[in-house]
């Protein structure tokens, strides 16, 4: 029944696109942008899965506040194609014999929108300011981080052992890169955004144009010197060559999907799967995959009440599933890319680990309810808060509540707005007093494959973790083990025992993986293969 509910509800969005192919031009794209003066420069519009409403990478680790920061802001170090650390902002690296500590350069001629040249002191405020929220960085702390100016554009970082981490945290790449601001913006509450948007970027935000509800705007940076090497991932030159991008505001996916159809908008970077296939022929917009690893969507459990702070609860929830019914709701199909995962890195990455799950996998149903009765759970619903404006998680959340009930549990799917559901993951409150007992949630692949980004093995047990995590002493203790190792071979192994102490543990339950293609125009060319949609290297083609 569920499935044939989500493919009705497919059908009525593809009926809603009819209607909206019959909108003129004027109703979605502002009158400048039709202007004379805009057809002579080289504009890219653009869509995501919702528009940014906090600016501030530090206060935001949301996927669209990372990608406008990409735009605005550059970081000192990016991971290639092959998940390396790679100099970005940083000219030279030069370490201490004997002691863990490197003596860093800037590149020469980089300035901010405001024409400041980036400074020492703006990376140590930077990195200051990361470090007090982003876990990555609160991590170096406790490796002893210290960081000094030895001129203004060198310095110097210090940590209490030689370890790789130093660089893969610099280097991390979403929630939340550590993205370089000025001096004045760095220094300010880290708990607060900042009150101007002004980077060192490939591009400039132009506040003046920004509506929210409506668009953002960024033009080129000509003063941006991009490093000599190709791009690769999210490292190497930033050559820009288009003059402006139109951040459009447009949270329903089928509107923006449309938008492209149309020629309204160029790219849509979270398009609906299940319309996908209604573009099969088309010769004006194309398919592609720039982010091949795709995404882990999961389901997050609150440790703190009944029934997941049982193990046995938190097992027989990953027993309930079926994880290839659950993205193929969403649309996710084979010719993008969709498997079962019980790799707590994900799977298709360097440091995928199935071991220690065998118990967990294949929708084992009458294990769940022997489970379930083991603990004397009596059916008191479980609250499943989810966000009913985002497709992907809202029908995630509704297909897997749907297999918990043939598995024995009682669900209530409470849905609201994202931001309201991010409010309340933080609420200590028991479910029936406002709390929560789990909500859906996905990550990108590549995040979970590294420990130093993977939050789903994030275990403290001094009251840092959000709402609701697990305290774990084992797999926080493996963990740290693995951010001071340096030996290829021995990190390895501690990756195998934080898997097998993760399936003990159940920290989520995995709901699959699967690949979300991005819509774009043909004429959009030399899009770069990466997570997070970004605008240098992109040209327009002539019509």
């Amino acid at each position: 029944m569920q499935r044939e509910d989500n493919a009705a509800a497919g059908l009525g969005r593809r009926a809603a696109l009819a209607g909206l192919g019959a909108l003129p031009m004027a109703a979605a794209l502002p009158a400048a942008a039709q202007s004379a003066a805009g057809a002579r420069s080289k504009v890219i519009r653009f869509a995501a899965s919702t528009e940014p409403t906090t600016l501030d990478p530090v206060v935001s680790p949301l996927l669209v506040t990372q990608e406008h920061s990409y735009l605005v802001y550059d970081t000192l170090f990016s991971l290639d194609a092959q998940f390396r650390p790679q100099p970005q902002m940083v000219e030279s690296v030069e370490a201490d014999p004997g002691h863990a500590a490197w003596t860093m350069r800037l590149r020469e001629g980089l300035a901010f929108h405001d024409g400041s040249p980036v400074t020492s002191a703006d990376v140590l405020a930077s990195i200051a300011r990361w470090a007090t929220r982003d876990t990555a960085g609160r991590q170096l702390a406790t490796l002893g981080l210290k960081t000094e100016a030895v001129d203004a554009r060198t310095f110097r970082l210090r940590l209490d052992t030689a370890t790789p981490f130093l660089f893969e945290a610099l280097a991390k790449p979403t929630s939340s890169a550590l993205f370089i601001m000025r001096e004045r913006e760095a220094r300010g509450d880290a708990n607060r955004p900042v009150a101007e948007i002004v980077g060192s970027g490939p591009f400039r935000f132009v506040k003046e144009e920004h509506r929210q509800g409506y668009r953002l705007v960024y033009e080129r940076n000509a003063a941006y010197r991009p490093r000599a090497e190709p791009a690769s991932y999210l490292s190497g030159g930033k050559d820009v060559k288009i003059d402006r991008v139109e951040w459009m505001a447009m949270p329903d996916a089928a509107t923006a999907f449309a938008a492209v159809q149309r020629g309204e908008l160029d790219i849509c970077s979270a398009p609906p799967l299940d319309l996908l296939p209604t573009l099969r022929g088309r010769r004006d917009v194309v398919v592609a995959t720039t982010n091949p690893q795709g995404w882990v969507p999961f389901a997050r459990m609150n440790f703190l009440h009944p029934p997941f702070d049982r193990p046995e609860a938190r097992r027989a929830l990953q027993l309930a599933v079926r994880q290839t019914d659950i993205v193929r709701a969403a649309g996710a199909d084979e010719a993008y890319g969709l498997r079962e995962c019980h790799s707590y890195f994900g799977c298709g990455g360097a440091n995928e680990s199935q071991a220690a799950t065998e118990a967990l996998r294949g929708a084992e149903r009458d294990e769940a309810r022997r489970l379930l009765r083991a603990i004397g759970y009596d059916g008191t619903p479980v609250v499943f808060i989810a966000p009913g404006d985002n497709d992907i998680l809202r029908i995630i959340a509704t297909v897997t509540a749907g297999q918990m009930r043939e598995a024995g549990f009682t669900v209530d799917l409470q849905f609201s707005d994202f931001a309201s559901m991010m409010a309340r993951r933080n609420r200590r409150e028991p479910p029936a007093q406002g709390g929560w007992n789990m909500f859906p949630m996905q990550a990108f692949a590549f995040e979970l494959d590294s420990p130093a980004s993977n939050f789903l093995l994030s275990t403290p047990c001094d009251g840092s973790g959000y709402a609701g995590w697990a305290c774990d002493p084992a797999l926080f203790d493996t963990r740290e083990a693995w951010l001071r190792e340096a030996d290829p071979a021995r990190r390895r192994q501690l990756v195998e025992r934080m898997q097998v102490e993760a399936a003990r543990l159940v920290p989520a339950a995995l709901l699959g993986q699967y690949v979300r293609p991005i819509v774009h125009r043909r004429q959009v060319q030399g899009l770069v293969q990466a997570p997070v949609t970004v605008m240098w290297n992109i040209d327009l083609a002539a019509a």
